[in-house]
């Protein structure tokens, strides 16, 4: 049973990075862009991929919880480890991203098809360092949660 729930852990892993990594590419995209439509379909395409990395995360957290619960690895310093990064990054990126995101989304809301925004005003909100760092928080802490997983420090 051990293995059917790495499996699931690992599965959730792939979904969770390839869907959360669609997302980071959009982001690291719109800071050049300054047609309105064209961020609007950024943000709606990104939010559908965003929605996709939740149900790999969900995934993701089953399998570990079971992996961790059948080997009675809780006390362990590297799933101890790995929880505490997982809690600091999604915070860190919810942080970030999600009202930096929402508010975009808000203000490029077309009412009676016209946009809600110029172009000049939407080039001023585009923040070019915003999706940098949430690109190196997302990238650093997952390959700290690569070590811990792979190396299993304290054992």
């Amino acid at each position: 049973m051990y293995q059917w729930f790495v499996f699931l852990h690992l599965v959730g892993l792939v979904v969770f990075v390839l869907a959360h990594g669609a997302s980071a590419f959009i982001a690291l995209r719109l800071p050049g862009q300054r047609n309105p439509a064209v961020v609007a379909s950024y943000l709606e395409t990104s939010k559908i991929a965003t929605n996709t990395m939740y149900g790999g995360l969900v995934l993701l957290l089953i399998g570990g919880a079971g992996a961790a619960t059948i080997n009675d690895f809780w006390t362990e310093p590297w799933v101890l480890g790995s929880i505490a990064v997982l809690v600091v990054v999604i915070g860190l990126m919810y942080a970030f991203g999600t009202g930096y995101y929402g508010s975009l989304r808000k203000l490029l809301a077309e009412k009676g098809g016209a946009a809600a925004i110029s172009e000049d005003e939407l080039a001023r909100r585009l923040d070019p360092q915003r999706p940098r760092i949430l690109a190196a928080i997302g990238v650093i802490g997952l390959i700290v949660l690569v070590w811990l997983m792979v190396l299993k420090p304290g054992v």
